[in-house]
């Protein structure tokens, strides 16, 4: 197994097992419904965690948000570029064709960068709170920027970041989603809920109310399916019809205050899986497959050796990014899992 280590990134190549015992353990005995390895294992150095990783809509590369320095790796795992940014970065999303828009938590800025290779486009003051996570709706082309000390999501100009209007709701905010029509839903684990904005005019829609979800915290959507998946801190997954908000599907997931989920059709590429969804949470790892918009199953579960700080999904490179921090104090590292039929580690 080589090391190359380039600005302070190791990188290990290779099927990389040794030190995920537990991982391993669980893939091989799930290996008929996540079939999936380690591609890559990148060792960051530095003590910042990973906050946010984001892919971009093409194979090529993947960003990670550690600290005020935010790096991006190709799909092979190398260390491309780097930029260091005002402040720490709390939240990264890929923007249209090469736009990568991240958010500093202090000073409290909106940032557009450009990634080939990452420079610094510009900076725009955000008046609403402290940003914790932003969202690039690439079918509406709408940018949501979301501060829970706010209480509250703005929705700004994609290009010149410009403020056109901000929701606000009592509660405590998660993760949101769009569902490519001008609808944002939040995930409200204080309420047990979900707000509904209405994008155009930013302004609360509603609530769809989970009384069987405590404390939902991920949350993620599929546009063409219409259909919402929601993690919930009592150890269960929602799988709702987002036009009539009724639940049709619940699974067993870890239970933790803190998920995160993440959608793709076709998650391993054209010839895996039809569709995905990936709920970190802790040191566990959940999937559920979905075999059509009203069919969807258990797709296996991993343990992994540290507590998960950010997912980003690349289907068009066939691979799952998780930045885990090590349970031993070894710092944060990445991990790039994709199908084990792929002919091996790149």
């Amino acid at each position: 197994m080589s090391k190359v280590r380039r600005g302070g990134v190791g990188i290990r190549r290779g099927v990389v097992l040794a030190g995920l015992a537990a991982l391993a353990g669980v893939l091989s005995a799930a290996a008929a419904t996540f079939p999936v390895q380690v591609l890559h294992r990148i060792a960051l150095g530095g003590t910042s965690r990973v906050r946010a990783l984001a892919t971009g809509p093409e194979a090529g590369h993947v960003y990670a948000a550690a600290g005020e320095e935010i790096r991006s790796f190709d799909d092979r795992g190398k260390a491309v570029s780097a930029v260091k940014l005002p402040g720490v970065v709390t939240g990264l999303a890929s923007g249209a064709g090469d736009t990568l828009y991240a958010v500093v938590k202090k000073p409290a800025r909106l940032v557009i960068l450009g990634v080939r290779p990452l420079h610094v486009l510009t900076s725009v003051a955000l008046p609403a709170g402290a940003p914790t996570a932003v969202l690039f709706d690439s079918i509406a082309n709408q940018l949501f920027v979301e501060s829970r000390v706010g209480h509250s999501v703005t929705r700004l100009d994609p290009v010149t970041g410009k403020r056109l209007g901000v929701a606000r709701m009592p509660g405590t905010l998660a993760q949101m989603a769009a569902n490519g029509r001008g609808t944002l839903y939040v995930a409200n684990s204080a309420r047990d809920a979900l707000d509904v904005v209405s994008a155009d005019k930013m302004r609360l829609s509603g609530q769809i109310p989970l009384p069987r979800c405590r404390a939902p915290s991920g949350l993620a959507m599929d546009p063409l399916g219409r259909r919402l998946f929601v993690g919930c801190g009592n150890g269960h997954a929602l799988i709702m019809d987002a036009d009539l908000g009724f639940t049709f599907v619940k699974l067993p997931i870890q239970q933790s205050d803190a998920l995160q989920m993440a959608f793709a059709f076709h998650p391993f590429g054209p010839s895996g899986w039809k569709g995905g969804v990936f709920i970190a949470g802790g040191e566990e790892l959940h999937a559920i497959r979905m075999y059509a918009f009203v069919h969807y199953a258990n797709g296996g579960k991993a343990a992994l050796a540290g507590t998960v700080s950010a997912l980003a999904l690349n289907p068009a490179a066939g691979e799952l990014w998780v930045a885990i921090e090590s349970a031993s104090g070894a710092g944060s590292e990445l991990l790039a899992l994709g199908r084990s039929d792929t002919g091996g580690a790149r």
